[in-house]
């Protein structure tokens, strides 16, 4: 593309070439250029710019999307935006943008100092025109970015203001910052500024009068004080003026505010009982963190460093700081960065009241794989599964919005490299603290990060190790043989604390054990500086286990998760439970295993090397194979009998329960059992790739089949797709035809990544195989996934005869459960192609199912199918009585999603029907509950109730079942019950 071109978005649409303006015509042309604009040189999924455009990705979606590209080009350039299958790219460089130049000259503005500082925030601020994506046909597209783009506005004109105080500048300032408040009377920072101005230029009276406009907006708006900050403001105002009227009383930069400085009324939200409304639930704060260390020694330093960045970071983070406040101890392996990190962070645990956050990224290859740890963090903080979106770039921003207005720690441990980390940096506020053997210096340039490298120990902090670990009777006089055994150690503190344990475990004298590692020639081959000395000291220590814990030790070296409980590590070794439990604290105890957290162990990373080559010596590689083999048995029994409590429905579960030496766990309700996947969620999800890379097929495609339906439900369809296509090409080794039809059963879910054709695809050659193994119930399966299919794609005839024919087979088999859930579906498909009366009789029949299987919430979904579809025939007082039923079902089982979709939908009908006053309560119901889970469809919600004042009338079809039309999976496809 040319160099001369340039595309504003900050303010009405704005292309030009040369400086001379480009006529882009068409919404939907802007709203596509928009968007390629916004990720200017990455390619954007046609999917994605279907559906920012649109609102659904639907063939006839992308079929436009095509010809408007064409369009473009001619207006733009022919060579302007490159295709490649599926996405497009807009050729131009990121500076050509006015939203990433505003971005970069912010960034460049962070490195600068005084007046850099300020002209390059005065540079950043010129390029605003107005109210971002302004005249952009596109409402996901705007509401996606048109927020974040003024709060990252807002915060420059705050770090602005802040550098135009301490420069004195304080009488220009009022007149900007008076506009400013007026314009935004809830954002506190501004107020706080403008009474420093006016007392700055001696407008005292001014300025508490101020205070007092600011305290009633927050009172009757919002009904809270007024924060921390500016009500240290105040008190400085009333400060007795013995310093000249220009003279700052309190510097701004001493005046610290609360982290972060977020909009009153994200503060509303975390206000206490006496302040919020007491309805409204508040989330539990996570305390996450690994045990504290005990017997921590040394890095007082470190931990000084660490405390005064805190304070800074937090200051920063609390007007004008960095997008997020990081933090890297960086070192090699064994040096002490988790220690390091895990102690500081138990000690300002308090400093961060909205919760501790512990991730370990180790052996995770790259940002592709933030996907899984995403969805980890957004569970632990409450983040409903069906609000999690699909992929990395969605998740990492649902983080963010998970963690606006907190103060969380989040400690990432042994992250590999810079980009691994970005995807979990939250907004100013959080802080996040990072551990790798790499320096990440990026991180640095880019984000701001404060990069702090660990060295070993000193021979002081080394002796005090010993010290502290065996006590002075055992060192009294032999000086020399300590500052030796540590050197021996390369003054590491794992192996310096490993030395320690040898030496009380077996009582050898300091002096022989000194003798006996000058002696040691052992090399650990894998590691760096220092690692020769390691593998002493982990020898020394190996050598002091009985045989069995021996044994455990090696076998533990195979396990491909991070960590493991001990009922796995009973079935890795083919030892029964409690003497796997036994021997799992033994090694712990000899400091060579560490308990993270209760039932839950794991191998430092120099350990696991380290046992690897010691049990390819002893043990062999098929020794090793059958562990392996066991453990994933095992895994697969455990997660079957997982499966039964979470989807009773399904009568078939695709494969047999693996006979085990150890028995399968078993679960009591259906939370214990979600609570073992995701307990094991990483660990399977590990093994899956293992039993691949080992040989191990059948255990491969059949620990990818139990992991379907827990990753279904946590709506992780990238996942999913990539462990269906390695246990596709597992079964295939194996020449396993019902594992290749259980795994290609998979591939139905690639059609959540809107791919279509290749999910079709896959389920046409999965029936083929099941008609040739005589397979009825896996046929019906996939007549199921295909119609499911074809209702996406919008082919409702074609969606309609496979559900019917799934059906059929269902009931010729008598698999209850699997012909309710066919129904249901079938139900939905009849309400998209219009016939409602059909809609009714199967949602009948399926309700009768279920209430014999006693499947509560199927009811409520057949309850509310039935409701709608009496509206769409024009019976309202019908459909009002079915969607109230429902709606009480779902309060019943606590499924708030539905109960407020439901609740519309009945508002919807008692509106047509003319009964307004009930309309309006029950729209309210759904608002208040919508808001209390951040349903994004509280805003169609509230134009609803805005509407309610109007005369009634019928509410078109095409409105109807908002709840159901807005979610990503559509809520009548009931799949996870199924293969």
């Amino acid at each position: 593309m040319t160099e001369t071109m340039r595309i504003g978005l900050l303010g009405p649409f704005q292309v030009t070439d040369g400086g001379v303006p480009k006529a882009v015509d068409g919404g939907r042309q802007r709203a596509v250029l928009a968007a390629l604009a916004l990720a200017a040189g990455r390619p954007v999924r046609s999917s994605a710019l279907a559906a920012h455009v649109w609102g659904e990705d639907t063939p006839s979606a992308r079929h436009r999307l095509h010809a408007i590209v064409n369009r473009l080009r001619q207006t733009v350039a022919p060579e302007a935006i490159r295709a490649a299958p599926g996405e497009y790219t807009l050729d131009l460089e990121p500076g050509a943008v006015d939203v990433h130049r505003f971005r970069s000259l912010v960034a460049e503005a962070r490195n600068a100092d005084g007046p850099a500082e300020l002209a390059l925030l005065e540079q950043a601020l010129g390029l605003w025109r107005g109210d971002p994506l302004v005249d952009v046909d596109a409402e996901g597209l705007v509401v996606a970015h048109a927020p974040k783009l003024i709060e990252e506005r807002m915060r420059a004109v705050e770090r602005r203001a802040d550098l135009v105080l301490e420069a004195g500048g304080h009488a220009e300032l009022v007149p900007e910052l008076t506009e400013l408040t007026t314009a935004h009377p809830l954002r506190e920072f501004l107020w706080s500024r403008l009474m420093l101005a006016l007392h700055r230029s001696g407008r005292q009276a001014e300025a508490l009068a101020a205070y007092q406009r600011v305290r009633t907006e927050l009172a009757d708006r919002l009904g809270i004080d007024p924060g921390e900050e500016l009500q240290r403001v105040h008190r400085a105002v009333l400060r007795p003026a013995d310093a000249p009227p220009g003279q700052a009383t309190t510097p701004a930069r001493a005046l610290p505010a609360p982290a972060p400085d977020v909009p009153a009324q994200a503060r509303a939200a975390s206000a206490t009982p006496a302040q919020a409304d007491p309805s409204r639930p508040v989330p539990t704060a996570p305390r996450q963190l690994a045990a504290d260390i005990a017997g921590f020694t040394g890095r007082a330093d470190r931990l000084a460093e660490l405390d005064l960045l805190l304070d800074t970071l937090l200051d920063r983070a609390a007007g004008d700081g960095p997008e997020a406040s990081v933090a890297v101890i960086s070192g090699p392996g064994g040096v002490g960065k988790t220690s390091l990190a895990v102690h500081w962070a138990h000690r300002v645990a308090d400093r961060f009241p909205d919760g501790q956050l512990h991730l370990n990224l180790a052996g995770r290859p790259g940002p592709a794989s933030a996907d899984t740890p995403l969805m980890t963090l957004l569970l632990a903080l409450g983040t409903p599964p069906e609000r999690i979106p699909p992929d990395a770039d969605g998740r990492s921003a649902e983080l963010r919005s998970a963690l606006a207005g907190r103060r969380v720690l989040i400690l990432l441990d042994n992250a590999r490299d810079a980009d691994q980390v970005r995807p979990f940096l939250p907004g100013p506020g959080s802080l996040v603290l990072v551990t790798s053997r790499n320096r990440l210096r990026s991180l640095r340039r880019r984000e701001g990060a404060h990069l702090m490298e660990l060295d070993p120990f000193t021979p002081a902090e080394s002796a005090a190790l010993l010290r502290s670990a065996l006590g002075p009777e055992t060192l009294t006089g032999h000086a020399d043989a300590i500052a030796e055994l540590a050197d021996l150690c390369g003054h590491l503190p794992l192996a310096v604390a490993l030395a320690a344990e040898r030496i009380r475990n077996t009582g050898i004298p300091l002096p022989e054990l000194v003798e006996e590692a000058r002696d040691d020639t052992a090399r650990l081959d894998a590691l760096d500086d220092g690692a020769d000395d390691v593998r002493k000291v982990f020898d020394w220590s190996y050598r002091a286990l009985p045989q069995r814990e021996a044994m455990m030790f090696r076998a533990l070296a195979a396990v491909p998760g991070p960590d493991i409980g001990a009922a796995a590590a009973a079935a890795l070794t083919g030892t029964a439970p409690p003497a796997a439990l036994r021997l799992l604290e033994s090694l712990v105890d000899h400091n060579l295993l560490r308990r993270h957290r209760p039932g839950r162990y794991e191998l430092h990373d120099l350990l696991r090397v380290y046992a690897a080559e010691l049990a390819a010596r002893t043990d062999g590689e098929e020794r090793r194979l059958e562990s392996l083999s066991r453990l994933f048995d095992w895994y697969t029994a455990t997660g079957l009998e997982a499966r039964f409590h979470v989807h009773p429905a399904s009568a078939d579960p695709g494969l047999e329960t693996p006979r085990t030496a150890v028995p399968p766990l078993h679960f009591d309700d259906a939370p214990a059992a979600l609570a073992w996947f995701e307990t094991e969620h990483d660990n399977l999800i590990a093994a899956v790739g293992a039993a691949s890379d080992a040989g191990l097929d059948r255990n491969c495609w059949q620990l990818a089949h139990v992991m379907w339906s827990h990753l279904d439900r946590c709506r992780a369809w990238p996942e999913i797709a990539v462990l269906g296509e390695t246990g596709l090409a597992a079964a295939r080794r194996a020449g396993d035809r019902r594992g290749e039809a259980e795994m290609l059963t998979m591939g139905a879910n690639l059609r959540y990544l809107g791919r279509f054709e290749e999910a079709v695809t896959s389920q046409r050659e999965a029936l083929a195989i099941y008609q040739e193994l005589g397979n009825r119930s896996g046929q019906a399966s996939v007549l199921n996934n295909l119609g499911l299919i074809f209702r996406r794609m919008g082919r409702h005839d074609e969606a309609i005869d496979h559900l019917r024919r799934c059906a059929a087979i269902d009931e010729e088999v008598g698999t209850q459960g699997d012909l309710a859930i066919s129904l249901m579906n079938l139900d939905q498909s009849y309400m998209d192609a219009g016939r409602a009366a059909r809609a009714i009789e199967a949602a009948g029949r399926s309700l009768e199912l279920l209430r014999g299987l006693g499947h509560v919430r199927g009811q409520g979904r057949a309850m509310e199918t039935i409701g709608r579809a009496h509206g769409r025939l024009g019976d309202h007082d019908a459909a009002a009585s079915w969607l109230r039923r429902a709606a009480a079902v779902f309060a019943d089982v606590g499924d708030r999603w539905y109960q407020s979709g439901t609740l519309t939908d009945l508002g919807r009908e008692l509106r047509a029907g003319g009964r307004g006053a009930e309309a309006e309560a029950a729209l309210e119901q759904a608002l208040e509950i919508a808001d209390a889970i951040g349903d994004p469809r509280a805003a169609d919600i509230r134009e609803l109730l805005a509407e309610c004042g109007d005369a009634p009338e019928r509410v078109p079809a095409q409105r109807k079942g908002l709840a159901a039309e807005n979610t990503d999976k559509a809520p009548g496809e009931h799949t996870a019950g199924r293969r």
